[in-house]
């Protein structure tokens, strides 16, 4: 039997839910995480709604007090979902089973630290002093979490942090799969996190036109939750959120050997560029990426079951996904279930794609379609979004892709391991 590569721990958290259960649970009932928060002042940001996580509680003291003085939500984000990923895949039952010097940990941002940035820019502003904090530096790159979670999970193996934008998460879940098939690591645990609303990033946003903005005849001024709405024919921009997750890579063989269920097969992938703009997504790359991971998993089109949207409720974007669907799948395109998270929990920029890849190891574990929530028809995109309610489907293989600025594009590919 080939070895494959396969998933036996996954996590999320996010303005949802502090874990992968409440995180789904709430996206599968149709409920958002999005609302207006106190914090985003309206004299400072030019955007009040927002998806934040909620209050992470005393049980996770033990797991956040290395990180306690690093100031940088993003790594505290990054350490829970680490931990929780570690032992939903029961490694901290086999610990005398791991040789940690092969154990990759591959955790990517899209901003990292920028929060802790702004806020101590801040302070010596107010201390009319050139000083900084020692911790800032450390808490500002991107490689930190990374460096934490191994710290705290004893884990000495090849250690990455992408920074590909919207895009990091799934890159860092193609690399950690690219280190175990090339014999560098027998596990890979691969995620990223984001927590970077700060006036400075909500506020660029709103000017370059890509977030929702402040309208009293929007229906979310008066709804919050309804405010990002993929694919939607009022669509006008994405809500930014905060959150973090992780996936535990390894082979079948070693699955097996140590008795660890698997949860998915991760089947194929593809990662390419668009050399076309900052911005704005490219169609012929994204649909090259996306038969480029269908090549590398020898799947058919047909064969999708469902697709985890990039989706981001932006007109540019969900026009542009939505006509690469078409041209990619064919005929199967109107049959293919498609649907955006987003619409629960906004967007989390780097920590976007591994929210969403978690999210599809829980589709296929549950057979459960998670819902486009908002979702007003739009007579130009015209495809299954699986509209506002969750269903239940035969799923046995999903495609799941993510695009970011700088034209970087990624797709996975995941089936449920019980499939020939």
């Amino acid at each position: 039997m080939t070895d494959r590569i396969v998933v036996i721990g996954h996590s999320a958290v996010t303005c949802m839910g502090r874990d992968i259960d409440e995180t789904w649970n709430g996206i599968v009932a149709g409920r958002s995480g999005l609302a207006r928060h106190a914090s985003l002042d309206p004299e400072r940001f030019l955007q009040d709604i927002a998806g934040v996580v909620p209050d992470l509680g005393a049980e996770y003291d033990d797991d956040l007090a290395q990180v306690s003085k690093l100031d940088a939500r993003s790594i505290h984000l990054a350490m829970i979902a680490a931990v929780q990923a570690y032992r939903d895949a029961s490694l901290d039952r086999h610990a005398s089973s791991i040789d940690r010097d092969r154990f990759a940990v591959v955790v990517g941002s899209a901003l990292g630290g920028i929060d802790l940035f702004e806020a101590e820019r801040e302070r010596s502003a107010k201390r009319k002093s050139l000083a900084t904090s020692p911790y800032l530096i450390p808490g500002l790159i991107i490689n930190q979490p990374g460096g934490q979670i191994a710290q705290r999970l004893d884990l000495h193996g090849p250690s990455l942090a992408p920074a590909n934008a919207c895009a990091s998460g799934g890159h860092a879940i193609v690399v950690g799969a690219m280190m175990i098939q090339a014999d560098m690591a027998d596990f890979a645990l691969c995620g990223a996190s984001e927590s970077c609303l700060t006036p400075m990033i909500v506020n660029g946003f709103a000017t370059m036109k890509a977030l929702l903005g402040r309208k009293p005849n929007d229906r979310s001024y008066t709804n919050p939750a309804e405010a990002s709405r993929p694919f939607s024919f009022d669509r006008a921009g994405f809500v930014l959120s905060e959150g973090a997750a992780t996936l535990v890579l390894t082979k079948s063989s070693v699955a097996e050997r140590l008795e660890i269920p698997v949860q998915a097969v991760l089947e194929g992938w593809s990662l390419n560029t668009d050399g076309y703009h900052m911005a704005t997504p490219h169609a012929d790359s994204i649909a090259r990426c996306l038969r480029n991971a269908l090549r590398h998993s020898r799947a058919e089109p047909e064969s999708v079951d469902y697709y985890n949207a990039h989706g981001t409720s932006t007109i540019v974007n969900d026009q542009t996904e939505t006509k690469v669907l078409k041209e990619v799948f064919g005929t199967h395109a109107s049959r293919l279930a498609v649907s955006s998270i987003k619409g629960a929990i906004g967007h989390a920029l780097g920590a976007a794609s591994a929210i969403e890849a978690s999210v599809c190891v829980r589709a296929i574990r549950d057979q459960i379609l998670p819902p486009t929530i908002n979702h007003v028809p739009d007579p130009e995109l015209d495809l299954d979004f699986v509209p506002n309610k969750a269903r239940s489907a035969r799923i046995d293989r999903v495609m799941s892709a993510s695009f970011g600025f700088g034209g970087v594009n990624n797709a996975l590919i995941l089936r449920r391991s019980t499939h020939d």
